[in-house]
């Protein structure tokens, strides 16, 4: 499974937000996407996810047109859980992700035995299936996070989008949703794009990255290739250096100031 984003420019009436975007998702790696507040990360994964509209160019999955694919074909090949995401106080954990599966179910047609099975898998591969029957308002923020992760999860997607996963979470809760994202990709199969801003993070976790900078990209490759001092200067406008740690796989980061 792969999507091939090429050439596009987003935007909304005459204000282009992004201008000649390419990208290559694979489904075996962790993509994620990074860069400054507005330089367009979260209208990229949009566009790709067909959340809004492109104004040029082609997003194209499996050698087919996204634009030509019914919402219940596509929302069985990809899951997408926005920033934002709201459910009525009365919800129940287990209520709220199994309508994950309605991409796979027929009108009227209730839950078989499969949804079922899948549902419960979703809840226990994100450790939510112990609160399942309480309501979605009674639990923390970081296992609120793991449900709709979980909901997402119920669709069986090949592609994982996740639009700032660790906002609003303290930090034991952002590394818990991490490893979840690791796990799910290395366990599972199931390849994760995701727009990040905790550069760490996305060092730690990441196979590929892009770099997106006032609406266009600056580079992409591995995390290594691709988290530089000269990057950080002149995407986050900020001197750093990259120390490799003996004992650590990943190097870290080590600010300095303002450029």
């Amino acid at each position: 499974m792969e999507i091939k984003a090429s050439n596009l420019q987003i935007g909304y009436g005459e204000r282009v937000i992004v201008d000649d975007m390419s990208i290559h998702i694979c489904q075996d790696k962790i993509t994620t996407i990074i860069g400054p507040n507005g330089s367009g990360k979260s209208t990229v994964l949009k566009a790709i996810t067909r959340l809004i509209r492109y104004q040029q160019g082609s997003v194209v999955l499996d050698g087919r047109d996204i634009l030509s694919l019914k919402p219940k074909e596509l929302s069985r090949t990809i899951g997408v859980l926005p920033q934002l995401h709201t459910a009525p106080s009365d919800f129940r954990v287990k209520e709220l992700v199994s309508y994950g599966r309605m991409p796979h179910q027929k009108l009227l047609s209730g839950q078989r035995d499969e949804d079922k099975r899948i549902i419960r898998w979703a809840m226990e591969v994100t450790g939510t299936w112990d609160f399942r029957n309480k309501s979605i308002y009674e639990i923390s923020g970081g296992e609120s996070q793991r449900v709709w992760i979980a909901t997402v999860l119920a669709q069986k997607p090949d592609l994982l989008f996740l639009d700032e996963p660790t906002t609003y979470l303290d930090i034991s809760h952002q590394l818990e949703t991490m490893q979840l994202v690791k796990k799910l990709n290395r366990e599972t199969g199931i390849g994760v794009v995701m727009v990040l801003h905790d550069l760490s993070q996305a060092l730690e976790v990441s196979d590929h990255i892009v770099v997106i900078k006032d609406g266009r990209k600056y580079s992409e490759g591995s995390p290594e290739e691709v988290i530089t001092p000269q990057m950080m200067r002149d995407v986050y406008n900020v001197e750093c250096d990259i120390m490799h740690i003996k004992g650590r796989t990943k190097p870290l980061i080590a600010y300095k100031q303002l450029a």
